[in-house]
């Protein structure tokens, strides 16, 4: 996947303000680059910023007691003795955690990044990281490393801390490399760097590439071109775009390459609607045809004569009459619904049953149990000697609970 880094200088002001840009692959092939501003480069990739080292100062700094929230907080102020700005206008990062308490925190104008963020939002470029140049440079140990093009450069001291250096020349080494020297010789002689390894940027003129000779007290060796198109961003490398310049959640980004699946998703979702509804027709269509074939078969036994509005139901009404008429017992009848039930209440405690009622083929009980669920629990063994089953409501009588069933033929009419 190639990635697309932005170079933010110290000169950069708005949108307009061309950037040095890189067009990279993952292992640090370019593919292209230029100088342009933010509207005309490469469009739908994703970018890392890349922040000059002047505009990025690294210190370290206690931070108070407290919660995560409390110190974030007090961030700005952590730093103010060390900026000029307002804290209001001091973008702070917190780095790594240091072993005497105090913490790396990285310290940008919050102006000028928003200004950044803003620009990027409106040219449609999907920033998501933004990595000081001064963490980019790789460390061995007991080594600085110094990116220098013969008059000024910065340097890396740490894993998140650096700066950037003033003017020097090939015999006069930077006061801020003196004053890093004596302070790191004054707080630990062992913090001293065994060697500081010296870079030159690619854009400089291989005759030009000398070492310096400057009187330190370390040495000075020469290391590989300095790329800043070409060089690693760790995954861990410290991202300016933290607390209120988070970057948004990656759907709003990644919709343009998730449109063509959820495209195909709703469309599956519209095929299985399509397919429900026409499956819900068919049994529509079905019920009906045999509503019709029920009324039909009515018709033939019974005649034209009355009214017919539940077929299933007259029909059944009918054949009791029959049953009656030719002196025969039906299903609905008290006798035989009282026979079906009576072995199951009979198992019931005495005194469950509170009463009985019969009329046109319903059978009432009114049962009083220990327990609502001892009513339900009866319901089903009911169920399971082929009776149909209704239960109202049950009601809670302090002493017990007290429900209605009513008992109907297997079929629940």
């Amino acid at each position: 996947m190639s990635i697309l880094r932005i170079y933010f200088s110290g000169s950069w002001r708005d949108s307009t303000s061309p950037c040095p840009w890189a067009l990279c692959e993952e292992n640090g092939t370019v593919l292209q680059s230029g100088n342009d501003p933010l509207a005309a480069l490469p469009k739908g990739k994703e970018c890392i910023a890349i922040a000059a080292p002047d505009r990025v100062l690294s210190i370290s700094a206690k931070l108070p007691p407290g919660s995560r929230r409390r110190w974030q907080a007090a961030l700005p102020f952590a730093a103010e003795e060390h900026t000029l700005p307002d804290p209001e206008d001091s973008h702070v990062v917190p780095g790594p955690a240091l072993a005497d308490g105090h913490m790396l925190i990285a310290v940008v104008d919050k102006p000028w990044l928003r200004r950044i963020v803003e620009a990027c939002r409106t040219a449609n470029l999907p920033l998501r990281r933004m990595v000081p140049e001064t963490f980019l440079p790789p460390l061995a140990p007991e080594t600085w490393t110094l990116m220098w093009d013969g008059s000024s450069g910065f340097m890396r001291t740490g894993a998140a801390s650096g700066m950037a250096l003033d003017t020097g020349g090939p015999h006069t080494a930077p006061l801020a490399l003196h004053l890093s020297l004596n302070s790191a010789r004054n707080n630990s002689p062992a913090s001293l760097p065994g060697k500081i390894e010296v870079r030159f940027p690619q854009h400089v003129p291989e005759a030009q590439r000398i070492l310096p000779q400057w009187n330190l007290p370390t040495i000075l060796s020469a290391g590989p071109v300095w790329d800043w198109r070409r060089a690693p961003v760790p995954a861990d490398a410290l991202n300016l775009l933290w607390g209120d310049f988070a970057p948004r959640a990656r759907i709003s980004e990644w919709w343009p390459q998730l449109r063509p699946a959820a495209l195909i998703l709703l469309a599956a979702l519209g095929v299985e609607a399509i397919g429900a509804n026409i499956e819900w027709a068919l049994l529509a269509h079905e019920k009906k045809t045999l509503t019709q074939d029920m009324e039909r078969s009515f018709r033939t036994a019974f005649g034209e004569a009355g009214t017919l509005v539940n077929a299933p139901l007259q029909m059944q009404r009918n054949l009791a009459d029959l049953r009656h008429s030719a002196g025969l017992p039906d299903d609905g009848d008290f006798l035989p619904l009282l026979d079906a039930s009576a072995p199951t209440l009979a198992t019931l405690p005495a005194g469950s049953v509170r009463g009985l009622h019969y009329e046109s083929g319903r059978f009432d009980v009114d049962i009083k149990l220990s327990r609502g669920s001892d009513i339900q629990d009866l319901r089903q063994h009911l169920q399971n000697k082929g009776l149909g089953v209704q239960i109202g409501d049950i009601h809670d009588v302090g002493d017990g609970a007290e429900a209605r069933l009513t008992l109907l033929p297997g079929d629940g009419r």
